[in-house]
């Protein structure tokens, strides 16, 4: 259903509208009225025949003009017959101000689902109930009330909003435009019983005026429904920017596994976000940093940036953030620094980044300083360029904007710019800065952080696979598997892996009463204890390693043996697990989680003993490609690890980055039986990687 007639009604109506302008019906009129919408205006109030200057109705039926919109700003319990009115009248939208729903209880949630079955019943689609409503800010367009229909107005703009937080969503949209952002629609969604953010977020793709979405989330249902919106955003080039709240509480699980023991929701959220070229912001001002940059519409082909100023100390700042966002100032070339030697003045330093001094540019070199800035954005080398103009002058910040307005047309190259001085003390170069598509932030570092955010878009948009490339995986021939909630053994687990094309260590299966292997079998063995009873049999003795003849393999037999049994009784022992030791290579950990959300997610890290107190993961949401698995690979902070170096060769990550697609192409297709899944150590080696050990738990 088209939200066209949500965002553009042709009238609105306020059920509960009042006189009193501290009420929130009387808010929703008075915001309709100061702000000039054009369309129909039908206060709903029996007691009055006339408010604020329009014919007062004693009810929604009672509407004698088009209306496509119903505020409603009465107690919760009304809400289901109001809905039911707006379907009699044709009637298609409608915004619930008012609070007393799920939010407060059993009694609430009753009520909620009354209503929402009335919606349902009556074709009326509803935002909210519990929100602060939303804004057209083109159209004028106020069915809302609270912060979000009060001064400042916002100014008109590209970027589209979804907030589920009332209060201090309006506060991020809020801060955004009082940094010069301009908005085109608000929505404050609240409890989302009909329309959620996705949904809002999808509008907003198709909506050919909005430029850039943003959003505050603080958690979403249908995880996979969010990323694939993510996707057509990216194929659209209308970058999305989310404020993910809420992220430091752990998914409750019951966790057999070590990946499930490492993962948290936000984990999920973030690698899915890098999957789909989600822009994720951390605060208010970074939202507003990105917005900015984003909307002025130039992107770079690629990570090096130039700098130019007059304060070395800026340029200092600038290079240590620009470092930790993998950003490059690379040097200039030949022809580009000679140039710089015949424009600038001669006491600074015209490496890059290029300090040209305090105090300029000024009039009298204005020419020079033209040809300066066109030659450092005509270098092939340079993706972006920023000017540090620190604590400059009016009417230096005027006239250097002057010059970019003649040397920026001819390279579509991004240009921002960190300014001390503020809009306030110098309005006239902020407002031709802006005007020509620079941004000016009050940071360097904020600076470093909006270009290195550029650079990723620019990354993201280049990864769209091409059509006929994203050929889907042919079925894996899994093993039987036992019905039902299950945790399978070592010897069962790496039979599953072994079908989708996982390696796994050579290995024997000893049923109680076995004590040796055949001569084919190479020490050193690994000996293990084999119970779907026991998760971690390293915690209870239930390991021996470097085995290493057939008198210690007896030994560590009955040793593992004996330790189960006394430390697990209970436990079905299917016999003792015998394998092959892998020499060398790096210990590392891949496994699965099913989340609710976003369903199998692969995690990656360094494993062993240490993977939990390590906890350096990355993530992705199965199924997914080599470039994500290479991704994943390069994320962690021990990565350096699997390059050798001091002696030890390089691991073959090519084979690991194999395995991570293969993991996940099994995970997606177990999706509805994988629980979770650890491979822990799988051993990357110089040549080809083996998992040394195995769990698989069934749902």
């Amino acid at each position: 259903m088209s939200l066209e007639k949500l965002f553009n009604p042709r009238g609105i109506a306020i059920a509960g509208a009042s006189g009193d302008p501290t009420r929130p019906g009387g808010q929703t009129v008075r915001a309709l009225n100061q702000y000039g919408y054009q369309g129909g205006i039908y206060p709903i109030n029996p007691r009055y025949s006339e408010l604020a200057g329009h014919k007062c109705y004693p009810s929604i039926s009672a509407i004698d003009g088009a209306c496509d919109l119903v505020v409603i700003a009465l107690p919760a319990a009304q809400t289901p017959a109001l809905l039911r009115e707006c379907g009699a009248k044709g009637i298609g939208f409608a915004v619930i101000l008012g609070g007393g729903f799920r939010e407060t209880g059993e009694e609430g949630a009753r009520i909620e689902a009354e209503m929402l079955a009335a919606a349902k019943e009556s074709k009326v689609r509803v935002i909210g109930p519990n929100c602060l409503g939303l804004v057209n800010v083109h159209a004028h367009v106020f069915a809302a009330f609270g912060s979000i229909a009060r001064d400042p107005a916002h100014t008109p703009g590209g970027v589209s909003a979804v907030i589920q937080s009332g209060g201090f969503g309006n506060g991020l949209v809020l801060q955004c435009s009082l940094a010069g952002v301009g908005f085109r629609y608000i929505v404050a969604s609240g409890n989302e019983s009909d329309i959620t953010a996705p949904e809002l977020m999808s509008a907003f793709v198709d909506d050919p005026h909005t430029k850039v979405i943003l959003a505050y989330l603080e958690g979403v249902t249908d995880g996979r429904g969010l990323m694939e919106i993510g996707r057509r955003a990216l194929a659209a080039r209308k970058p999305i920017l989310i404020l993910k709240a809420g992220n430091t509480e752990q998914g409750k699980r019951a966790a057999a596994s070590h990946t499930a023991n490492l993962t948290g929701q936000y984990d999920i959220y973030r690698a899915a976000f890098r999957q789909c070229g989600i822009i994720e912001v951390t605060d208010i001002h970074e939202a507003a940093d990105f917005a900015l940059a984003l909307l002025a519409g130039r992107l770079p082909k690629g990570r090096n940036v130039a700098l130019m100023g007059g304060s070395g100390g800026s340029a200092a700042v600038f290079g240590d953030a620009a470092d930790a966002v993998g950003l490059t100032l690379p040097p200039l070339t030949a022809a580009t620094t000679a140039l710089l030697e015949k424009s600038l003045p001669t006491m600074g330093s015209l490496k890059n980044p290029i300090d040209y001094t305090a105090g300029y540019p000024r009039p009298e070199t204005a020419d020079s300083f033209l040809r300066a800035y066109s030659a450092v954005l005509a270098d092939p080398g340079i993706d972006q360029l920023t000017f540090m103009f620190a604590s400059a002058g009016r009417a230096q910040l005027q006239l250097a904007g002057d010059l970019l307005e003649q040397a920026m047309p001819k390279f579509n190259k991004p240009v921002l710019a960190f300014s001390a001085m503020t809009a306030e003390i110098a309005p006239e170069g902020f407002a031709k800065l802006r005007e020509i598509g620079v941004p000016v932030l009050p940071s360097p570092a904020r600076v470093a952080r909006a270009m290195a955010m550029l650079a990723d878009y620019a990354e993201a948009l280049a990864r769209i696979p091409k059509p006929g490339t994203d050929a889907p995986a042919p079925a894996i021939v899994l093993p039987a598997l036992p019905a039902g909630a299950a945790t399978l053994d070592e010897h069962a687990s790496k039979a599953v892996l072994a079908a989708a094309g996982v390696p796994v260590t050579r290995d024997v299966l000893l049923p109680p009463g076995r004590e040796t292997v055949d001569d084919t079998m190479k020490f050193p063995l690994a000996v293990k204890i084999v119970s779907r009873d026991i998760a971690h049999r390293s915690d209870i003795g239930g390991v021996r390693l470097n085995v290493a003849n057939a008198q210690e393999l007896k030994e560590a037999v009955a040793g593992v043996t004996a330790n189960a049994r006394r430390a697990a009784p209970a436990a079905q022992l299917a016999g003792v697990l015998v394998s092959e030791m892998v020499a060398g290579g790096v210990e590392t950990i891949v496994g699965v989680v099913n989340d609710a959300g976003f369903g199998p997610v692969v995690a990656f890290g360094i494993g062993g003993v240490m993977a939990e107190a390590i906890r350096d993961m990355s993530y992705r949401v199965a199924p997914f490609g080599p470039d994500d698995a290479r991704a994943m690979i390069d994320e962690i902070r021990l990565r350096a690890l699997l390059d050798g170096g001091r002696g030890r060769p390089a691991c073959d990550i090519d084979a690991l980055a194999g395995i991570l697609v293969r993991v996940s192409e099994l995970a997606w297709q177990m999706r509805e039986r994988l629980a979770e899944m650890d491979i822990n150590p799988l051993i990357v080696g110089p040549q080809g990687a083996v998992a040394a050990d195995a769990l698989v738990v069934l749902r």
